[in-house]
């Protein structure tokens, strides 16, 4: 009663507020922010916390005005699991860097208000990077004029952190800094905060996936004078609007950016969310096409707020890079680029879809008339627009002193990873411990500059319980060592090895996986389990295990569920954010029952396959249902699947994806990537319904030829469904021809050059010219890697080729599983380069890596330039049409 009656008093308050019009003076905005206020404190009303309290503190009119934007518009996350304090003091902050820096009353109120303002970039947990950081940035950029203090701000950025993948949490600004890498989110987040802390306008931009290659990517814009130029983060380049994607951007079919609160800006808005809107930037990196999509019942009238998902074909599954719903004349509008997608409209279980072929047509009219599909297959060639040159528009002499400058901060990031402790030292710290040597060994590497931590969690750890210590930490995912924090795992590790912290009658492994392990998805790890302890009491704990209903009918009447107003951030609300808002979106409720269970020591999980809650009663998975619609253990049959006529066995994510209809749209199920279809179990438990299994073949030029089968699931029946990859009807053809007798490389190991021919041995070669350093090259060395055993087999002899001026950087491979028969070396003058891009109008600088698949005679039969997903596989199936046409034409001469 008391919070209610606060409320109705701190909206009259700002309702009747003379504050409102310095800081922000758009009155649309000051009327939709009076709006959201009343909209979220109505949305928290049960809250346990002291948000709204706290804004009636004392503070500047423009320190007000922007705490009252950002909880305006604050997801839920945000505003459960960091305190107003937090974001008092980095509004402080910011007001600071807007006051000091020469541009900072020249940036127009909405550009900072949504791209200055506010710490979140995407889904990354926030910490203090803005407070600490401000100081050493200003200092660095002291004297400098906004373009070339973004600039150098980057070069900053690259001698702080650079490129390695990694998995798909987001690690914080200061997180992935203390580690020294990123994935391209993470070093775009990154980047992001640091042009922010002094006052700079950035935004991270992203391709939801690349229409002509796997995977997808995200850089930053910047907002120099009045407009928006890109860069790549932590990739310095000599001027803005330059880098290394500059070409395969150019292929996108859209390009996509988030604009905290509601957004008044020129940009396309694709979705306008009441705390964000997406905005469309393809058309400022490619041709588009706008493109009208009409949505109509069976008798002809429109579909109002029918779902639209624009679906793009990408890791084996149609993915939807776009969602927009119907106005009530049945349509809506998009900026695409200039390649095939799959449009898929839905409204309450009821569908319709069709391949649109964006370059030749312009609107689309889809009918809804389908619930199910079976015994139907789709075949699609999917075309992504085509590849585009780009020229570079900076000198040579640009081009070498920032190269100069990029190896002179490796040097510091290198001598800052120097730091990091080594096997010997890890090796020291096990048997001091008496812990297992080589176990403390592969903590320890993989905690990078977070060693401390780990250091101090294994020793505290130890003499809590020396049984279960190591077991904790195992379960843990390679990123969390260099982000975790001790005193959460020390806490986690003390109340679950407690004797009433373990449910009666579960094996030591379901205790260790399902109940003992701190992670459940990719949420950020905290203490919910000595919270939660504490909050429930053992009577909640006894009753639970004796009835789990007991726990889910305290949620059903707890926590009010919203799924709308955490959309922006899309990262988990803590357990102990859930608990004390009494509030959560569906993902983060599921989270929190399994947090609460394995608190009360009864073994849960998030489903591997389906994401689904699940908890173990007597062995067996049974799955939480927190509706009446829902359904509890669902009715099972199984499918079983085939290996088809394939040069290689297809693979999961790779090859072929399994959805599963529900309320009118396909959902991928989450198995194993990578995992082969020979590898999957004899028959696959699947719930009874409608399913399609996808498979595509990506060719060369990044087109796919796919399939979309569509199949049912019965009651304790099996399914069989064979997975047939399409083929091309003319696989093998050479594209070109090298001099191998020609063309040398100087072995690293060696003062000699070697010719090509006599390196190939009278074998096929696989030649790779790369940038060791660069993003593109780093993919494929992974993607080799993947392949590894596949390579040692076989045949083909590798050779890596690197510039004499990255020549420095040839330690990075060695960082690498990378094939055994292969050469390393030097490309003298670029001969090597110069003859491929003569051959293939590569231009100058050519778009590394070049990779060429050739026999002995030079022919080439395999070629890509620039970023490409999945050139391990394309090398193993061309290697192995090549192979089948030798035994061909040697039967033929026999």
């Amino acid at each position: 009663m008391k919070t209610r009656l606060f409320i109705i008093l701190f909206l009259s308050q700002i309702l009747g507020s003379s504050i409102w019009g310095q800081f922000i003076s758009n009155s649309e905005r000051l009327q939709d922010i009076r709006r959201m206020l009343a909209v979220q404190q109505k949305l928290t009303a049960h809250s346990r916390t002291e948000i709204w309290h706290y804004l009636q503190k004392p503070m500047t009119q423009d320190a007000k005005q922007a705490m009252r934007f950002l909880y305006a518009y604050m997801p839920l996350s945000d505003m459960a699991d960091y305190s107003p304090s937090f974001f008092y003091k980095n509004v402080q902050r910011t007001l600071e860097a807007r006051a000091e820096m020469p541009w900072g009353k020249k940036i127009p109120e909405d550009v900072f208000l949504h791209f200055v303002l506010p710490l979140r970039v995407n889904n990354e947990h926030l910490d203090s990077f803005r407070l600490k950081m401000y100081p050493i940035l200003k200092a660095r950029i002291q004297g400098l004029d906004m373009k070339e203090a973004a600039l150098e701000i980057n070069h900053w950025c690259h001698e702080k952190v650079t490129y390695r993948g990694t998995d798909d949490r987001t690690s914080s600004p200061l997180n992935t800094m203390n580690k020294s890498f990123g994935r391209c989110g993470e070093e775009s987040t990154f980047t992001v905060a640091a042009l922010r802390t002094v006052g700079i306008p950035a935004r991270q931009v992203y391709t939801p996936r690349w229409a002509h290659s796997d995977d997808n990517h995200a850089w930053v814009e910047v907002w120099i004078n009045g407009k928006w130029h890109y860069m790549g983060a932590c990739e310095p380049a000599p001027d803005l609007d330059m880098g290394w994607f500059s070409e395969p951007v150019k292929r996108i079919m859209l390009a996509d950016s988030r604009a905290f609160g509601r957004y008044y800006g020129q940009d396309q808005v694709v979705v306008a969310n009441d705390r964000f809107s997406n905005l469309n930037l393809t058309s400022n990196y490619a041709p588009v096409r706008n493109v009208t999509i009409k949505v109509m019942h069976v008798d002809g009238t429109p579909v109002d707020s029918a779902k639209v998902e624009f679906k793009l074909y990408n890791y084996a599954e149609y993915y939807p890079i776009a969602t927009t719903y119907t106005d009530k004349s049945g349509q809506t509008h998009l900026s695409l680029g200039l390649g095939d997608i799959l449009i898929w409209a839905s409204k309450n279980g009821i569908f319709g879809y069709a391949k649109l072929s964006v370059p030749t047509t312009g609107s689309l009219t889809l009918v809804l008339d389908k619930t199910s599909l079976d015994n139907v297959t789709d075949d699609y060639y999917m075309v992504p627009p085509p590849a585009q040159k780009v020229m570079s528009h900076v000198t040579p002499q640009q081009e070498k002193y920032n190269d100069l400058r990029l190896a002179h901060e490796d040097s510091i990031r290198n001598a800052y990873m120097a730091t990091f402790k080594d096997s010997l030292w890890a090796g020291a710290l096990a048997q001091k411990l008496h812990l297992s040597s080589d176990t403390v060994v592969g903590f320890i590497q993989k905690s990078y500059g977070n060693w401390a931590q780990v250091e101090t969690y294994l020793s505290q750890g130890a003499e809590i319980s020396r049984k279960y210590v190591l077991a904790m930490a195992a379960q843990l995912s390679d990123k969390d060592f260099s982000d975790l924090r001790a005193s959460v795992l020390i806490s986690q590790l003390r109340y679950a090895v407690r004797p009433e912290g373990r449910e009666q009658g579960i094996s030591d492994g379901q205790f260790i996986r399902y109940v003992l392990n701190p992670r459940i998805a990719t949420e950020n790890l905290s203490a919910w389990r000595s919270f939660l302890s504490n909050q429930f009491g053992y009577e909640m704990v006894l009753k639970t295990r004796d009835n789990i209903h007991v726990l889910i009918n305290w949620m059903q009447h707890q926590i009010t569920i919203n799924d709308d107003a955490n959309v922006y951030s899309h990262s988990y609300i803590s357990p102990e954010g859930v608990f004390l808002m009494r509030l959560a979106d569906k993902k983060s409720r599921d989270l929190f029952f399994v947090a609460a269970c394995r608190t009360f020591g009864i073994p849960a999980r998030l489903n591997p396959e389906t994401q689904f809650p699940e908890y173990m009663k007597q062995g067996k998975w049974l799955r939480a249902v927190f509706s009446a619609h829902a359904i509890a253990n669902p009715v099972l049959g199984s499918l079983h699947l085939l290996n088809g006529d394939n040069p290689m066995v297809p693979q999961y994510y790779l090859h072929f994806t399994i959805g599963e209809l529900r309320n009118g749209t396909y959902h991928t199920l989450y198995f194993d990537e990578d995992k082969k279809v020979t590898d999957f179990p004899q028959q696959i438990p699947l719930a009874i319904g409608h399913y399609v299994l996808v498979t595509g073949n990506r060719l060369q030029d990044g087109s796919v030829l796919s399939s979309l089968t569509y199949f049912q699931i019965k009651k304790g029946q099996e399914t069989t469904i064979k997975v047939q990859l399409r083929q091309p009807k003319n696989i093998l053809a050479a594209s070109g021809k090298l001099n191998l007798n020609d063309l040398y490389i100087k072995p690293l190991d060696s003062t000699t050059p070697v010719s090509l021919a006599s390196l190939s041995g009278g074998k096929d070669m696989a030649l790779i010219l790369l940038d060791p350093d660069k993003e593109p090259s780093k993919h494929i060395l992974n993607d080799l890697g993947s392949y590894i055993n596949y390579f040692n087999q076989g045949d083909v002899k590798f050779v890596f080729a690197m510039s004499q001026m990255n020549a420095q950087q040839s330690n990075e491979l060695a960082t690498y599983a990378l094939p055994a028969n292969r050469l390393e070396g030097i490309d003298l003058s670029d001969h090597l380069v110069k003859a491929i891009s003569a051959i293939y109008n590569q231009g100058s600088p050519a778009n590394l890596p070049l990779v060429l698949l050739m026999d002995k005679a030079g022919q080439i039969y395999y070629f890509s330039a620039g970023y490409k997903i999945g050139i391990g596989e394309q090398l193993l199936r061309i290697e192995a049409s090549m192979k089948l046409r030798k035994k061909e034409n040697k039967n033929v001469q026999e």
